[in-house]
C-alpha cells in the first residue's frame, strides 16, 4: 500500500513542459519595469540583523525607559513636596514665635498697670487758689 502512495506522488509530482506561450503571457501580466533594485531598496525589503535586534528591543526599551522617568519623576515631587511643607512649617513657626513676643509684651504691660500703685491724691495746698 504505501508504495502505491509512492506511485500516485511519482505520477503528481512529475515535471511537466508549460503549455505553449506561457511565458510570454506570463510576462505580458507583469507590470511594467520599474527603476532597478538598489541597494538601499534592498536594505529595506531585508533589514540587517542590527534593524531586527533594535525592533525587537524598543518596546521594552522604551517600556524601561518610561519607568525610570516616573521613578525619578515621582522622587522629586515627593521630594518638592516635603520641601514645600517644611518651608510652611518654618513659617509658620517664626508667625507663633512672633505673636508670643507681642503677647508677652501686652502682658507685661497689662501686669504693670495692674501692679503700678495708684497715684497718691492731690495735696490740699495744691488745690488752693
Amino acid at each position: 500500500m504505501s508504495e502505491d502512495i509512492e506511485n500516485q506522488l511519482r505520477r503528481a509530482m512529475r515535471p511537466l513542459d508549460p503549455p505553449e506561450g506561457f511565458a510570454e503571457r506570463v510576462l505580458r501580466a507583469l507590470p511594467e519595469r520599474g527603476p532597478r533594485a538598489t541597494l538601499a531598496s534592498v536594505a529595506v525589503l531585508h533589514p540587517a540583523p542590527r534593524a531586527k535586534l533594535w525592533r525587537r528591543l524598543a518596546g521594552p526599551t522604551a517600556l524601561a525607559a518610561s519607568f525610570v522617568i516616573a521613578i525619578v519623576m515621582g522622587h522629586y515631587v515627593a521630594e518638592y513636596q516635603a520641601d514645600k511643607e517644611r518651608r510652611a512649617g518654618l513659617e509658620a513657626s517664626r508667625e507663633l514665635m512672633d505673636a508670643l513676643r507681642v503677647t508677652s509684651k501686652k502682658l507685661d504691660q497689662a501686669y504693670e498697670a495692674v501692679n503700678r500703685p495708684p497715684p497718691s491724691p492731690p495735696a490740699a495746698e495744691e488745690n488752693r487758689s
